[in-house]
């Protein structure tokens, strides 16, 4: 019941019976290893100057490495321990059509993702940017979500900060879902990069380059929903057509994003992840001095205030 509540506030245009109408769950959305090709490195062999010079300031994607070595989410983030700690902490799945948060308990989610979640074309899935409320339960634990995590070196500026917690926007989310959740096709608020890390699944993704026109990646999908499956499922094809054809074209990047590994997501790069199983992740997205005249550009318009805060 709490579930069903929670789908009819998170997607209203959705009748209750209809979360399968597509029967995505029978189709088969992985790829080929092959087409995964975009640049691995290693923590521990990259210093923070050189992937700033290498990547960062050239607004290149790449996947990392060995961050989650020292994480306490190695050993803590999964079902038995969520169970455990976080039983009955609500975690936001989705907003209503006023805007409001629509929160599931942790229980509940994760008997979801082991039953109805499985069938569902695009499930529910936790994307909580205030995780770091602590519940009488986790005090009896004395550890928190944030304790479980380190921003890893690349990314340790953080110039929102100095705007403050009230001005400063969401920043950061705790991720888990099942196959076929995920974000659509969108581009990082603000001008801000991303890094977003799996300790659990896999995660696909699309990216295309700066500047390609937004009727190329995101046309409209009628009958189909915004969700990332059904972008998956309608536009993704065309890509693919005649030897790649339009993704070479345009440049499109896939990947296949496994345990451990950290993407690293380009201000203004269009993207679109989807799970291909059950997974746990965490991102955030972040200013640094590299990228802070594109972010403080688009401040300036959409958030006037913050931006006085970064001059």
């Amino acid at each position: 019941r709490r579930i069903r509540r929670a789908k009819l506030r998170a997607r209203s245009e959705l009748d209750i019976f209809q979360w399968d109408k597509h029967q995505f769950a029978k189709q088969e959305f992985t790829i080929p290893e092959s087409h995964d090709t975009l640049q691995r490195i290693d923590y521990d062999k990259v210093s923070r100057e050189e992937f700033i010079e290498q990547f960062e300031e050239k607004y290149l994607p790449v996947v990392i490495r060995g961050v989650t070595e020292d994480w306490g989410s190695c050993k803590n983030w999964n079902s038995e321990t969520f169970l455990k700690k976080y039983y009955s902490q609500p975690f936001k799945v989705g907003e209503d059509d006023d805007g409001n948060n629509v929160y599931v308990k942790m229980k509940y989610f994760l008997k979801y993702a082991e039953t109805d979640g499985l069938k569902d074309d695009s499930p529910l899935y936790i994307f909580d940017s205030g995780f770091e409320r602590v519940s009488k339960r986790e005090e009896e634990h004395a550890s928190t979500l944030l304790n479980d995590y380190m921003v890893p070196k690349y990314f340790k500026d953080d110039l929102f900060q100095l705007a403050g917690d009230r001005r400063r926007p969401p920043y950061r989310w705790f991720v888990v879902g099942g196959a076929r959740s995920g974000t659509g096709i969108h581009i990082d608020p603000l001008g801000t990069s991303a890094w977003n890390t799996l300790t659990t699944g896999h995660k696909r993704w699309c990216l295309f380059p700066p500047g390609i026109p937004k009727s190329v990646y995101d046309p409209p999908m009628k009958p189909f929903d915004r969700e990332a499956v059904s972008w998956f499922h309608h536009v993704y094809p065309r890509f693919v057509e005649n030897d790649f054809e339009l993704g070479k074209k345009y440049g499109m990047i896939q990947v296949i994003q496994g345990p451990g590994e950290t993407m690293f997501v380009p201000g203004g790069w269009p993207h679109i992840v989807m799970n291909l199983d059950f997974t746990i992740a965490i991102t955030q997205n972040f200013c640094s001095p590299t990228n802070f005249e594109s972010v403080w550009l688009n401040t300036r318009h959409a958030r006037p205030k913050l931006a006085k805060k970064l001059q």
